[in-house]
């Protein structure tokens, strides 16, 4: 079974370093394609892989097959797509050129619609997948996975069978659905704060724990959910978090929401958004499918989203002038909305 992993950034490099952890002998069949800077960092200091609950593994480089190309998606029977939302169309249109068509492309993405999109351009089986967890660069081939969860993905025709069970075997257990679409609102819910964390500039414990940025993050939740409502989208609850109670969650005093957030919220100090990595390197980031699509299913019902749509400008603003991220203080994203 040859496997690729087509976006090697931070979540492609996390599951392809644990599943290589998992079973030596995938080395001589996954391949990473990913982005020059990172080819060069992982052949020099290969693979280190934690997570907030103590996860080490490590891989050598000599077991690495990391490529700028994407020759390796020819022989691929299973293609991890962990590209970003903004470049599904683009990865679509090489995989159209490059796989063969009894390849099984697994969309390991945020987002809601990077599936469509896929089975509309593609004629390979499309599985759609969600990544709970947050994954961070820590830079010299070590990604730390902050946040806790477990793999999804919708798997109808019983495609994935071989796929899964090497996810077991590196200690990455998948839940499997008929319908996977109410565990993506879910996790679109989650990360709607992916764009106050970036735009805070500190790590998400940090932000989560001062009242301040929650209250922007209740109104952000608030609109989200009204608009879920309106277009009659079901959330299903994923580990002990319940959707529908977030905003009020939010809301609590520091003290409560701490209490609460113990056995709810399993978060390690140095945890950051994906986005906030993205402004840091000057890239383009998710916040046209992740706010913007509350923005965007709002005005399909006549819901405003102030709330959303101001942090959708501040976000794009930080990404015109490519400053990093914005470090903007609470009482300013408290403000934006008054």
């Amino acid at each position: 079974m040859n496997s690729v992993i087509f976006g090697a950034g931070s979540i492609g490099c996390y599951l392809g370093g644990c599943l290589l952890a998992g079973e030596a002998s995938l080395a001589r069949t996954l391949t990473f394609i990913g982005r020059t800077r990172l080819q060069k960092d992982i052949a020099e200091s290969g693979l280190t892989l934690t997570d907030w609950q103590g996860r080490h593994n490590t891989v050598d480089s000599s077991s690495i097959n990391f490529s700028t190309t994407h020759d390796a998606l020819e022989n691929a029977d299973f293609i991890l797509l962990c590209v970003k939302s903004q470049d599904t169309q683009e990865a679509a249109e090489i995989i159209n050129v490059h796989a063969k068509p009894s390849a099984v492309v697994v969309s390991f993405q945020n987002g809601v619609t990077n599936g469509d999109i896929l089975a509309q351009r593609l004629s390979q089986k499309i599985v759609k997948g969600m990544v709970p967890f947050n994954v961070f660069y820590e830079g010299n081939g070590h990604f730390h996975c902050g946040t806790e969860g477990q793999l999804a993905i919708e798997d109808r025709h019983k495609d994935c069978g071989s796929l899964l069970r090497l996810f077991e075997q590196a200690a990455l257990p998948v839940t499997v659905y008929e319908d996977i679409a109410a565990v993506q609102y879910s996790k679109l819910i989650m990360n709607l704060n992916n764009a106050v964390n970036a735009l805070s500039g500190v790590p998400l414990k940090e932000q989560l724990g001062n009242r301040a940025y929650r209250l922007v993050m209740a109104q952000v939740l608030k609109e989200a959910l009204q608009v879920f409502k309106a277009h009659g989208i079901t959330l299903a609850r994923t580990g002990k978090v319940i959707p529908r109670l977030m905003p009020a969650i939010m809301v609590l005093p520091n003290a409560l929401f701490q209490i609460v957030a113990a056995s709810t919220l399993k978060i390690d100090p140095q945890a950051r958004s994906s986005m906030y990595e993205d402004l840091v390197l000057g890239r383009r980031t998710e916040i046209d499918f992740l706010n913007g699509e509350v923005e965007r299913l709002g005005k399909i019902r006549g819901i405003a989203t102030p709330v959303n749509s101001r942090i959708i400008a501040l976000v794009k603003d930080a990404e015109r002038k490519k400053r990093g991220a914005r470090c903007l203080r609470h009482h300013k994203l408290h403000n934006a909305y008054g």
